[in-house]
């Protein structure tokens, strides 16, 4: 029986009313293109598609299938694109935006690498304690109050990295003897940087380079405060007594060789490290955290649920913290339904079929994680429902096959997964444990490269008064 013939890209599915030369034009929505993406594959586009604007076709994988298919090593590689190749331009040799061809990409993860390891988890449980210690002393000293989650989280998981990773105190929380001016002026300088490389990359063509006109050169100017910010955070740290130390991220940088090769990093390569953990580590864990906080505070049975776990662990050391399974499965359920990277993009090594549809090397296609964690041929028909039993161990062993690539894949996959998860455990463990948490704002979520929820505010009630815990 003859198998039939692969169909080219031209004919894939595409939204309804193109146009000529213009394309699909009036179907954009730069403003929330990965929700935008999902919603048309959910409207029958099916698990791959194509969007054309001004003759650029972006291929565009929904289905969990064909995003596995595109996560393999061998026929598909890593491709940065979108909000990721404009970030580059700022930090171009950040683990992050590096060219895994460059030599520096292998050193940069040789050095780096002990940081991530167990050991060096534990080694920043209590940098990651602190943390919540001076959180909840924030949200302790009103009984109920209406907490902005979203300037909450950031401070919270900037502090985390600053002093886990830095061995610095930022400033941003339980520190009044830290001046935190300085980091309010990076942190708002982030936000123009991570809003101004999404407005790069999703802006419709031609006008948006009319737009780049007036947007870039404010976006320098933030650029330059955070570079600013880094460089003398990383100055700050050769100048002191605890420069040759390396039992932190900053101190592997500085002072521990390549294994490989013998040689210390560059201060640019420093730089870009430096600034990258502090952008996308903060950016996707508060992400996380907000997003689940907000499920939670809508889910009064399920905080309990929690507690009662939280409390048997007896403690909130980094054996406890690692064995509360079901606080990590509420992330992981997070994770699948709001991943803070909603999607990546990969590059075809050979010629080969997707789909049906023949796909040439060296075309790259988008995978769109949002929409394959989502996919009812693998999760389910109530695949786009909160229920974070999906990953309790029989549920993962009953389907072997749920694709699930919140952190992206293969060897470009995030260095600090385990860290970010561990810090999320840990603060969301920490946040239940003392506070109950209620009526929080509708859930918006925004779009700049990452998918985070708009700024929200919800009730947070404190659990125990001089010693007492409270219902």
């Amino acid at each position: 029986m003859d198998v039939p013939a692969a169909c080219p890209l031209t004919e894939l599915p595409h939204p309804a009313g193109r146009l000529p030369i213009l394309g699909d034009l009036t179907s954009a929505d730069p403003r929330r293109p990965t929700q935008h993406e999902l919603a048309m594959a959910q409207a029958g586009l099916g698990p791959i598609f194509e969007r054309k604007l001004l003759g650029t076709r972006i291929v565009i994988v929904t289905g969990a299938q064909l995003a596995a298919q595109c996560c393999d090593e061998n026929t598909w590689a890593r491709c940065l694109a979108g909000p990721g190749e404009v970030f580059r331009k700022i930090v171009p040799e950040g683990l992050f935006t590096i060219r895994t061809s460059n030599p520096l990409w292998g050193q940069a993860r040789r050095v780096l690498g002990p940081g991530f390891s167990q050991g060096a988890m534990r080694s920043y449980h209590q940098a990651m304690n602190s943390v919540a210690d001076d959180l909840l002393t924030e949200w302790g000293s009103v009984d109920a109050r209406r907490v902005d989650v979203h300037q909450a989280m950031t401070n919270a998981t900037l502090e985390v990295i600053g002093r886990a990773g830095f061995s610095r105190r930022l400033g941003l929380l339980g520190d009044a003897d830290t001046d935190g001016s300085d980091t309010t002026r990076f942190v708002d300088a982030l936000a123009s940087i991570l809003t101004w490389a999404s407005a790069q990359s999703n802006d419709v063509p031609v006008l948006g380079t009319f737009r780049a006109l007036v947007r870039t050169p404010h976006a320098h100017t933030q650029i330059a405060i955070a570079r600013r910010f880094v460089d003398t955070m990383i100055a700050d740290r050769r100048n002191s007594q605890s420069a040759s130390g390396a039992d932190d991220l900053l101190g592997l940088m500085l002072t521990v060789p390549d294994p490989e090769t013998g040689e210390l990093l560059p201060d640019t390569n420093v730089r870009d490290q430096v600034l990258t953990f502090l952008v996308a580590g903060h950016e996707t864990t508060a992400a996380l955290l907000e997003t689940t906080l907000h499920y939670l505070a809508e889910r009064p049975e399920l905080q309990d649920e929690l507690r009662q776990e939280i409390h048997g662990r007896g403690s909130f050391d980094y054996g406890a913290v690692t064995g509360m399974r079901k606080v990590r499965n509420v992330l992981n359920e997070v994770l699948r339904l709001w991943p803070p990277v909603p999607g990546f993009f990969r590059l075809a090594r050979t010629g080969q079929t997707l789909g049906g549809y023949h796909v040439p090397a060296g075309q790259p296609v988008f995978v769109l994680a949002l929409a394959a964690h989502r996919d009812p041929d693998v999760w389910g028909s109530r695949a786009s429902e909160f229920d974070p039993t999906r990953f309790e161990p029989a549920a993962l062993r009953e389907h072997p096959d749920r694709w699930f690539h919140p952190w992206g894949t293969g060897p470009r996959s995030c260095i600090g997964m385990a860290f970010a998860l561990h810090e999320a455990t840990l603060l969301l463990a920490r946040i239940l444990d003392a506070t109950t948490l209620s009526a929080p704002e509708p859930l918006d979520m925004h779009e700049r490269g990452t998918l985070r929820p708009s700024p929200f505010r919800m009730t947070v009630r404190e659990r125990e008064r001089n010693g007492v815990r409270l219902p």
